[in-house]
């Protein structure tokens, strides 16, 4: 059994861009006890799986909150609305952000672009990257947006609802409804914490695939950070997904929003 939780050097990397951040944003200090808690976690499993479970499951509702905390500090409309401390608006995130791929995934593949995310330094300043490959003089070249999400997408003027994309989430995960599905998944630690009319929990055995999930799901919030946190430009595409996220909790109102994008 391994002793110490292990990450791609790509995730060491992007850790070491999180610890090398402004600290005046709330958000790097949030990414940095979401990796401790995923390694005491770790550490736990075998030991004591209940609190395994509890911190893994900590870990990636703290990551969460390192990126609402990022979109305030950068002053995204409506990121004030965000709770960091409220259960449902952060099991929220990681559903949304499936809902984003799910976007990508047939955006992408109808316009034939593979981004790939590159560690890359320029003007003294390292920082994640959006690598876009491209055939410049018969030889493919890497092109680097900058600002990396400095793009809108929309249609008759109004950006995306992500409602298809919300629609087949809902479908996969046998739930008609996002508000009740995210509910649930926020009652998960209260499970693992107190007693219910037929006793109290115990976990035993726990998979190493549940750490290996929630230490994906920490590198995609890290991932999302690192993209956000170092602009003070604001960018589009950030904006509009917010917009679209706060609708899908009927924070604010849709109607703004294309129910068919």
């Amino acid at each position: 059994m391994e002793t110490a939780l292990q990450f791609t050097p790509f995730q060491e990397q992007c850790i070491e861009l999180v610890n090398n951040s402004d600290s005046a944003c709330r958000g790097r200090h949030s990414l940095r006890c979401a990796v401790n808690h995923l390694k005491k976690g770790w550490a736990l499993r075998g030991i004591d799986d209940d609190m395994a479970v509890f911190r893994t499951i900590t870990a990636e509702e703290e990551a969460v909150s390192g990126l609402f905390h990022a979109l305030k500090f950068r002053g995204y409309k409506n990121a004030n609305r965000l709770k960091p401390h409220d259960h449902r608006h952060k099991n929220a995130a990681i559903p949304f952000l499936q809902i984003l791929g799910f976007f990508f995934e047939e955006f992408l593949t109808f316009q034939g672009v593979d981004p790939k995310f590159h560690i890359k330094e320029e003007d003294g300043e390292t920082r994640l990257r959006i690598a876009l490959a491209i055939q410049y003089q018969g030889k493919e070249v890497w092109a680097y947006p900058l600002p990396p999400l400095n793009f809108a997408i929309s249609s008759d003027g109004k950006s995306p609802s992500f409602k298809p994309q919300i629609e087949r989430f809902l479908t996969d995960q046998n739930s008609s409804d996002m508000l009740t599905y995210v509910r649930e998944q926020a009652n998960l630690r209260n499970k693992i914490l107190y007693a219910g009319a037929d006793g109290f929990p115990q976990i035993t055995d726990v998979e190493d695939s549940f750490f290996e999930l929630r230490r994906t799901r920490v590198s995609a919030m890290i991932c999302g950070y690192l993209f956000i946190q170092p602009y003070g430009q604001q960018m589009p595409f950030v904006q509009n997904s917010l917009d679209a996220f706060l609708a899908m909790l009927k924070i604010v109102e849709s109607e703004v929003l294309h129910d068919e994008l």
